[in-house]
C-alpha cells in the first residue's frame, strides 16, 4: 500500500473493545458537550451556508466523536475558553455541530438527506474532531484534521476569515504569519544528522518542526519521554528539519529537495510534522496532536509493514486494542 494514510485522530469509540469482554482496562475516552452558543441549526446546510453569509461569515462544521480527548481539549481550549480565539469565531463564524456515528438527518442538498454518520463518509471524515470551513457557495475551502492549539488555531481563522485561501494555500499563510520565537528546539539523542535519506535501509522517520510550533515542548517532554514510543522508534532513523531551512537534502526517493519545498509539496502545516517512510514509500503523514499510545501504535502499523495488511490504519487500530486487551495489557489513550 504505497498512498499516504493521513492519520490524525481516532474513532474512539468505534474502535474501543467493548462490553468488557478484554482482561485489560481501556481508559482515557472523554466525555464532551459543545458550546450554548453554537448555532441552533435544523440540519440544512444550504440555509446555514446562507444565513452566515448573509451576516458576512463562514459557516463551520465541528465534527466530532463521543468519548475523543482530542476533541473535548479542543472544545475547552477553543470553544469554551473565554480568550482571542473563541472570541473570534463567535464574531466571525457560525459553528454547526456534526457527529461522526450520528443518527440525526443532514439536509446537504436539495437531492441529498443523509445521517450525520453517512454525510461524514460522503464527505471523507476520518478523524476526529475535523473542522470544515464552507464558504458562501458551500464549497469546502479548509478542512482540518485533529487538533490544534488554541494559538495556531487562530490564525487558521484569521486565514479563513480573510479569505486568502483564494490566494495562497494555508500552509504558505502561515509561514507568513507565524511567532517564529515561541520555541527553541530541544536535542533527543534518537535524531541523526544525515543529509543522504536515499540508501537507509530501515523505517524513516522525518520531523519537521519550527520556531512557531506549540505542541513541540508536549511532543518532546511527553511523547518522546514514552518508553513504548521511545521502543518503537528505535526501529526507525529518525532525522529532524527546521520546517524552514532552504538547506537541500536527499530525500528518501533519492532526489534533492529542502526541508521547505518538501512541506510546500504537500501542504503540511501542522508541527511538528513527521512524515514516516517504509521501503523508500511515504506511508503515514503525522499533522496532528498524537497522544502516546496512537503514536507508538502509529510507528508499529509502519516499521512492522501491518499496512500491507490492513485497508487503513484505524482497522489495523481496532484489530490491535483487542489484541492488547486481551492478552491483559491496559490502554490509556489520553495520555
Amino acid at each position: 500500500m504505497s498512498k499516504t494514510i493521513k492519520f490524525i485522530t481516532i474513532f474512539l469509540l468505534s474502535v474501543a473493545l467493548s462490553h468488557g469482554a478484554s482482561v485489560g482496562k481501556f481508559s482515557g475516552g472523554s466525555e464532551h458537550e459543545v458550546p450554548s452558543w453554537f448555532k441552533q441549526s435544523f440540519l440544512d446546510i444550504n440555509e446555514d451556508v446562507i444565513e452566515a453569509t448573509k451576516n458576512n461569515k463562514h459557516l463551520m462544521l465541528f465534527i466530532d466523536l463521543d468519548g475523543c480527548p482530542y476533541c473535548t481539549k479542543m472544545l475547552n481550549e477553543s470553544f469554551f475558553a473565554t480568550n482571542p480565539t473563541s472570541d473570534f469565531i463567535k464574531k466571525h463564524f457560525d459553528v454547526v455541530n456534526l457527529n461522526v456515528k450520528g443518527s440525526r438527518e443532514v439536509t446537504w442538498d436539495e437531492k441529498t438527506t443523509l445521517s450525520e454518520k453517512d454525510l461524514a463518509i460522503k464527505l471523507g471524515v476520518e478523524y476526529s474532531p475535523t473542522v470544515l470551513f464552507l464558504d458562501e457557495n458551500k464549497k469546502i475551502v479548509l478542512r482540518l484534521n485533529g487538533y490544534r492549539s488554541a494559538p495556531n488555531f487562530k490564525l487558521i481563522l484569521e486565514y479563513v476569515n480573510g479569505k486568502h485561501y483564494l490566494k495562497q494555500n494555508l500552509s504558505e499563510f502561515l509561514a507568513n504569519v507565524k511567532n517564529k520565537t515561541l520555541y527553541k528546539p530541544i536535542a533527543n539523542k534518537m535524531f541523526q544528522k544525515i543529509k543522504d535519506l536515499s540508501n537507509i535501509k530501515t523505517p524513516v522517520a522525518i520531523i519537521f518542526e519550527d520556531g512557531s510550533c506549540t505542541q513541540c515542548d508536549y511532543f518532546h517532554n511527553t511523547t518522546l519521554k514514552n518508553k513504548d514510543v521511545i521502543s518503537e522508534f528505535k526501529k526507525y532513523t529518525v532525522v529532524r528539519f527546521d520546517a524552514n531551512s532552504d538547506e537541500e537534502f536527499i530525500g528518501v526517493d533519492g532526489n534533492k529537495t529542502t526541508p521547505k519545498k518538501l512541506i510546500k509539496s504537500i501542504n503540511l502545516d501542522y508541527r511538528p510534522g513527521i512524515l514516516l517512510y517504509d521501503d523508500k514509500k511515504l506511508i503515514s503523514t503525522v499533522d496532528a496532536l498524537l497522544f502516546s499510545f496512537h503514536f507508538k501504535e502509529l510507528l508499529r502499523y509502519v516499521s512492522e509493514k501491518e499496512y500491507k495488511y490492513f485497508g487503513g490504519y484505524l482497522e489495523y487500530l481496532s484489530t490491535r486494542q483487542k489484541e492488547l486487551t486481551e492478552a491483559g495489557v491496559s490502554i490509556d489513550i489520553s495520555k
